[in-house]
């Protein structure tokens, strides 16, 4: 069945399950009287300036919904590296409110991930261009590749700290510290540490979900977890009352077998080493 888009309280989002849960994490990121503080929140003393803009036409506070979280092979002001010892593995869309449902950045993002040296992020083919992007990261080295080009770049992590970072918000400026250290499979982990207690439990389907929350100044960040299996369901980042990310995960696996291949150098590919060649293709701009 084709899904609907309604206006609702995250913006255009499709109707059913997905409109309830992004209803609950609407509520609860915006009421900081049932919100969790994080560790690092201080007090306030006034409005804090917002972080530098892309283009001078955003508004502070607002945010790119196109924006990918980085994948960083860094370990600087991020705290703990989150590294997970068994194979994880997830499938993430990004639902933020203003993001057309075709859009690139819309589409399913497949990654994996092992310890604290190893990850692979797959995107879908560009529908315009048939492009498809993967990255793979095997510290120090890191391989950016086009399914469809058969081609690789091939750089080597400078270090001095040789850590696989992949954090899920974006890392402006102003982001509390304890917030740059949500990563894609150490999600609850970051639950458990910050806001173990659940607030309420709503329907998921068949299932029951539980929401937790956390609020450091003007920042907060909304969990939807599986009450039976802990995993997440949806995660949403607000900042002074408004949404700026929203990702729904579509799966979510960890202590998977070992599968090394993943993060080998890619086979039957051009690689071509850092700095030589002509640049990529820019990636095009959704309409």
């Amino acid at each position: 069945m084709t899904a609907r888009a309604r206006r609702g309280p995250f913006g255009s989002m499709r109707t059913g399950t997905l409109m309830g849960a992004a209803g609950w994490l609407a509520l609860a990121v915006g009421s900081a009287a049932h919100a969790q503080p994080a560790a690092d929140a201080r007090p306030q003393a006034g409005p804090q300036p917002a972080g530098p803009s892309e283009t001078g036409s955003r508004e502070a506070g607002a945010a790119d919904p196109e924006a990918e979280p980085p994948i960083l092979p860094l370990g600087a002001s991020l705290g703990e590296a989150c590294a997970p010892e068994k194979l994880f593995r997830a499938t993430v869309r990004n639902i933020s409110p203003g993001l057309p449902a075709s859009a690139r950045a819309a589409q399913p993002r497949q990654m994996w991930r092992q310890g604290q040296l190893y990850f692979r992020s797959e995107e879908q083919p560009d529908p315009v261009r048939g492009d498809q992007a993967v990255a793979i990261v095997a510290e120090p080295d890191i391989w950016m590749a086009n399914l469809a080009t058969r081609e690789a770049r091939h750089t080597i992590d400078p270090g001095p700290e040789l850590v696989v970072r992949a954090p899920i918000l974006p890392l402006a400026p102003d982001l509390p510290a304890t917030f740059r250290g949500l990563e894609f499979g150490c999600e609850p982990e970051f639950v458990a540490r910050h806001a173990p207690q659940p607030e309420r439990t709503v329907p998921w389907g068949s299932a029951q979900a539980t929401l937790h929350t956390v609020t450091s100044g003007e920042h907060s960040i909304a969990f939807l977890m599986d009450l039976r299996r802990e995993r997440p369901l949806m995660v949403s980042y607000q900042r002074a009352g408004r949404p700026v990310m929203v990702l729904r995960y579509d799966d979510y696996r960890r202590g998977l077998p070992d599968r090394p291949d993943l993060f080998a150098p890619p086979r039957n590919f051009k690689i071509i080493p850092a700095g030589e060649g002509p640049p990529p293709r820019p990636l095009p701009v959704d309409p």
